[in-house]
């Protein structure tokens, strides 16, 4: 259909209907004469007749739209479409909010070239409308984030599992770049899992639960839920692993199970103003939840580890070498690295316990656990093997580093004096090490490195042995 343009700027620049047409959601642009009307929504917004001119950007757009918008309006000038229907998120001319708009327009008529010479639209405001559609939106994505979280939290009783899980459910509807579950014991507050930490960032943080400018103590104090997005004006004394990370929004979890406060889940953001009302609505929901899910991974990860602890000596026990002990050892096979295994016996241990009974005993067990302990890697696993035995796997250590490892730890407990100025009784070291392949065993690497051990003592005790055809490998004192 044709459209006569002079028809129509007659009817926009009759000033006996301007009053009509700024009431109307009509808008029209003339460019060859340089006229434009604005319409009813436009003007609410501040835009006025000239502003329309500009057929590039007539109106300022929100970044998420402004390519969309961009390409329809290159559309119309390049003479590719002569209507196009959208809609977009437009500012008010002085910055001060955004509005959905939905823009019909068409080009009336173009020049010789192909240029629009005048277009004519219509403008509704959507903004209640596709608000409320959002809305439904992020409702249906935060119930179904709810009813996955209450799945995952249910399908096992790993601690770092199940903290893991909760956090990628609750990342989909809450905005954090970082999260972190405390426990609170003897008043204390101690970070025992973490999302978006770099490894070792939060070992062995902790801090008061009291008398410090920190949001994890009011939202204990408080026994509830506590947003604050600014972080750096009202907490200027925050603790924070380091400076790369800087908090400026935080929300904080308390977790209260059968009615004691256990710990507490924060999420930090480092944008301001991240957190609002609904954000407390959704956590509100699921506090519960995630409290008794991450108590029962505590407790189950405390009976674990219990099952798998020497009481005596604190360090694993043969329950733990053949669980967490097979998880290294299968771990040196993926990786294809070498493995080292240290048999360590006491020398001559019944006899100090015959002379000095088993109360002395126990303290000499204790103090070579400890000689163990400092001479050993944070990634190495010692375990209490007998009574008087350990055993130590040595994750990616060849023969020889294994023996450097050996002898240091020998002579360490060979020149300790305990109780009474007593000397530790000394040790004898079997070592054996190699790359494991998919058919090799742990318990083989363990009875090579007692075959090993047997060659230390038969040597005359106090000295290290490699389970090794090479003489270069035979240490003695």
């Amino acid at each position: 259909m044709k459209i006569d343009i002079s028809t129509i700027n007659a009817l926009f620049t009759d000033s006996s209907l301007s009053g009509f047409f700024a009431e109307t959601d009509l808008f029209y642009i003339d460019f060859q004469s340089g006229t434009a009307r604005s319409c009813y929504t436009l003007r609410s917004l501040g835009y006025e007749d000239n502003d329309l001119l500009n057929i590039t950007s007539p109106f300022s757009v929100q970044e998420a739209d402004k390519e969309r918008a961009d390409r329809l309006i290159h559309r119309l000038i390049a003479n590719e479409a002569d209507s196009v229907i959208d809609a977009f998120r437009v500012a008010s001319k002085d910055g001060s909010s955004y509005h959905w708009l939905r823009f019909s327009t068409r080009v009336v008529s173009r020049d010789a070239e192909g240029r629009p010479e005048a277009i004519i639209g219509h403008v509704l405001d959507v903004d209640d409308l596709i608000t409320s559609q959002e809305e439904i939106r992020d409702r249906l994505v935060e119930i179904d984030a709810m009813r996955e979280l209450i799945t995952a939290i249910n399908k096992s009783l790993d601690f770092e599992e199940t903290f893991l899980r909760i956090i990628e459910q609750l990342h989909r509807i809450i905005p954090f770049d970082r999260a972190s579950a405390q426990s609170l014991e003897n008043d204390r507050l101690t970070v025992v899992a973490g999302f978006g930490y770099r490894e070792g960032e939060l070992e062995g943080l902790t801090f008061p639960a009291h008398g410090i400018e920190n949001p994890s103590v009011r939202a204990l104090q408080e026994h509830k839920i506590v947003i604050c997005n600014n972080v750096p004006e009202e907490f200027p004394g925050f603790i924070r692993p380091n400076n790369d990370f800087i908090t400026l929004s935080w929300l904080g979890i308390p977790l209260i199970y059968e009615k004691k406060v256990i710990g507490l889940l924060a999420l930090d953001n480092q944008a301001l103003n991240a957190y609002n009302d609904q954000h407390v609505r959704i956590v509100s929901s699921l506090a519960d939840y995630i409290a008794i899910a991450l108590e029962h991974a505590r407790k189950h990860q405390l009976v674990t580890y219990q099952a798998m602890t020497d009481r005596l000596s604190g360090l694993a026990n043969r329950y733990g070498l053949e669980t967490q002990g097979m998880e290294i050892f299968q771990k040196s096979i993926e990786q294809d690295q070498s493995i080292g295994v240290l048999m360590i016996d006491i020398d001559h241990f019944k006899q100090v316990n015959d002379t000095y009974g088993h109360a002395y005993g126990d303290i000499v067990l204790r103090s070579i656990t400890q000689a163990i302990r400092e001479q050993i890697r944070s990634r190495d696993y010692a375990v209490r093997y007998g009574g008087e035995e350990f055993v130590v796997l040595l994750p990616g250590l060849s023969a020889r580093e294994a023996l450097i490892v050996a002898e240091r730890l020998r002579i360490r407990i060979s020149q300790t004096v305990i109780e009474k100025e007593r000397r530790l009784p000394t040790v004898s070291i079997g070592i054996y090490a190699a790359v494991p392949g998919p058919l090799d065993i742990l318990h083989e690497f363990i009875r090579r490195a007692d075959l090993a051990l047997y060659t230390a003592k038969e040597a005359g005790r106090n000295r290290s042995r490699v389970w090794s055809t090479s003489p270069e490998f035979y240490v003695n004192e």
